[in-house]
């Protein structure tokens, strides 16, 4: 499930930076919601296996809200904020995912 969890972060990053970057309102919306749902949630998820596929999915995007609210809370209270800034979470969610699918099977929460 870990691995699964690692892919999905790792597609989910990409194509939340690839539809911000492309002009227009709805893609950039997508974009946006994909990057809220998905990729912290996933760096964080795809090193703990829950044990059921529904499960991991929904603390997946639950976790991943909450670093993206908490991370957009944090900016703001810094007189920091950027929409810009926000391109750090799927950075880290890449090389969280990356890390972990080369590690292999091994290192795994739940065995």
């Amino acid at each position: 499930m870990t691995r699964a969890t690692a892919w999905t972060g790792i597609a989910a990053s990409i194509a939340s930076v690839a539809l911000l970057l492309v002009p227009g309102h709805g893609a950039e919306l997508a974009g946006a919601l994909l990057l809220a749902s998905v990729p912290a949630g996933a760096a964080v998820m795809c090193w703990i296996d829950s044990g059921d596929g529904v499960a991991q999915a929904g603390l997946t995007l639950v976790l991943s809200l909450a670093v993206t609210a908490i991370f957009s809370a944090v900016l703001i209270w810094l007189a920091a904020w950027h929409p810009r800034a926000l391109f750090a979470l799927p950075v880290v969610s890449v090389v969280s995912c990356a890390a972990r699918l080369l590690r292999g099977a091994g290192g795994t929460a739940r065995r």
